[in-house]
């Protein structure tokens, strides 16, 4: 009965305090001093901690570890604005393109869209899938099919929770028969990596499959725009890049200096695009290589508002679209598991509250009044409706583009009310600020394609 009672008083302080007090108490029951009661063990801490230590990430970065990419030193160099993202320091934008965000952000699109740009994305997570199984489970780890995925080939590929709900997005490339390498999102690299350790704990235990995280063997980085294979072919003239050898969503492996070298040919962009992966510790030796190597070109490197921005004009959804309320369909990407059956979330998926008339859908608007701009978490309303309330949808990423000269943006609106060509007011009650704007396609840019294949 003393264990019990008293483990029940632990909090924090592990029994220091609370102890003290819960002891008292059994000894007066008992009419005995607390020695001939009796004591338990007392868990560190023992010795007193102040509250101020407790209190985590709120003191400053002391216990709010802060992780650095291969790249981190060069960015600064390069005169980078760094951004904390999550954990990670990140380039916000480059100072060289502008004399804020705003200026530069859309400078470096611009970069990207008519020559080159190179960007750091070893944040994002990166684990090895290998067994005599890991197509099979990757077959019903995703939404849509890998089991024929051939080797050599990468394919985007979307997880569902076990809900319906999307819960995360990313790619994987088929390295041989039984070995994946798998790319997930900056924010949910460690949820993906529990998640699959999970199911092979629980769901599937018979599968042969080995799931590890590779994320800080490799510094990453991306290499985007329409003379991104010029200066691919340049910086590494022993390798094959043509189209023929190398299409989107091809794959080759090589070597530089001596360590292993990835490289991936897909866009987030929507231009022609490279992702290379190199050992981590000699990411920065790399990035060097490829901004010499680039520089006739017009290569330099761009920052996480830009990428954002690019992604926008695409209409690549991420997190502000995939906020753990949404579905395939409510995406548009419910023709990527067309009539498969058998993966995580299948089945509830389909309930009938997600196929709701009035349930809201990814569209995409642009601001149509000269002079104003659209804002993220504006709410949308149908030009007759009272401005008021939760209204029928919201505005998820915005950016100027500079291919429209105008704002646009993705949102999530109400299906009986997203009629293409029609309009919706976007109200920003935090500045009392209400735009009008054009409901059309979420693919601003290049909807056939053309210069992420080209």
């Amino acid at each position: 009965h003393l264990k019990r009672y008293t483990t029940l008083g632990m909090g924090t302080d592990q029994g220091k305090t609370s102890n003290f007090a819960a002891l008292s108490a059994m000894a007066a029951l008992r009419q005995a001093t607390i020695a001939q009661t009796g004591t338990t063990t007392f868990r560190p801490p023992y010795a007193p901690v102040a509250i101020g230590a407790l209190a985590g990430r709120a003191v400053g970065h002391h216990f709010k570890p802060i992780r650095r990419t291969p790249m981190h030193d060069r960015h600064l160099a390069d005169g980078a604005e760094m951004l904390e993202v999550g954990l990670w320091m990140r380039p916000y934008f480059y100072r060289g393109a502008g004399r804020d965000v705003n200026e530069a952000y859309v400078a470096e699109m611009r970069m990207v869209r008519e020559a080159a740009g190179l960007m750091d994305i070893s944040t994002v997570g990166k684990i090895d899938v290998q067994g005599p199984d890991a197509a099979s489970f990757l077959d019903r780890v995703y939404a849509n099919g890998f089991a024929r995925l051939p080797i050599g080939r990468a394919r985007y590929g979307v997880m569902l929770r076990d809900d319906g709900i999307v819960f995360d997005d990313g790619t994987t490339t088929r390295l041989s028969e039984t070995r994946f390498f798998m790319t997930t999102s900056t924010a949910k690299a460690a949820d993906v990596l529990s998640r699959l350790e999970f199911l092979l704990d629980t769901a599937w235990p018979e599968l042969r499959v080995a799931v590890t995280s590779v994320s800080d063997e490799w510094a990453a980085m991306s290499i985007a725009g329409p003379k991104s294979r010029d200066i691919l072919a340049a910086a590494f003239p022993e390798l094959d890049v043509s189209n023929e050898a190398l299409p989107h969503m091809g794959f080759i492996e090589a070597e530089f200096d001596g360590r292993a070298l990835r490289i991936i040919r897909l866009s987030y962009s929507g231009e022609r695009a490279y992702e290379i992966y190199v050992g981590a510790s000699h990411g920065e030796r790399l990035w060097g290589r490829l901004l010499e190597v680039g520089a006739p070109f017009g290569l330099k490197p761009y920052g996480v508002e830009a990428l954002g921005a690019l992604r926008v004009e695409k209409g690549h959804v991420a997190g502000p679209e995939i906020d753990g309320r949404t579905t395939l369909d409510d995406l548009g990407l419910g023709r990527m598991a067309g009539k498969r059956t058998g993966f995580v979330g299948e089945v509830l998926r389909h309930r009938p509250a997600f196929q709701a008339r009035d349930r809201q859908r990814l569209v995409g608007l642009e601001c149509i009044e000269e002079g104003k701009r659209l804002r993220g978490g504006a709410l949308l309303f149908l030009p007759g409706d009272a401005v008021a309330g939760h209204g029928r949808g919201r505005v998820t990423s915005v950016t100027f583009s500079p291919e429209l000269g105008r704002y646009v943006g993705l949102a999530l609106l109400a299906g009986d009310a997203a009629t293409e060509g029609s309009e919706v007011v976007a109200a920003y009650p935090m500045r009392a600020e209400s735009v009008r704007a054009r409901i059309v396609s979420p693919v601003f840019l290049d909807p056939k394609g053309e210069r992420l294949h080209g």
